[in-house]
């Protein structure tokens, strides 16, 4: 079986961003070396914005490899459950109107 070539980059992406969370630590020593570009340095070593960094290049991409419309079908599919009020969004819907698997 050979794999797909969105299959090969998301595999390379996912590896990458891998790399990046245990570099995380020296992302914030550089923002202390290098004053001038502390903020992207800092931005960079917080491991909370490296996996969202990362899926936003996967989606980009998925746009280049395949198409367009295949990446934002595949961004929303995976996005769904942060319209319910069990999710981190700061844009919560009113009760009762997630699925019930999200409602507590």
């Amino acid at each position: 079986m050979r794999p797909e070539p969105i299959e090969l980059i998301a595999a390379c992406l996912f590896a990458a961003a891998l790399i990046h969370t245990f570099a995380a630590k020296p992302f914030e020593r550089l923002s202390h070396r290098f004053p001038r570009h502390a903020g992207v340095f800092h931005l960079f070593g917080e491991v909370e914005v490296v996996f969202g960094f990362w899926a936003m290049v996967l989606v980009i991409a998925m746009a280049f490899a395949q198409s367009a419309g295949e990446a934002l079908a595949y961004a929303e599919s995976r996005t769904t459950r942060t319209l319910c009020s069990c999710s981190w969004s700061w844009s919560l819907p009113a009760r009762g109107q997630c699925s019930p698997q999200c409602d507590s």
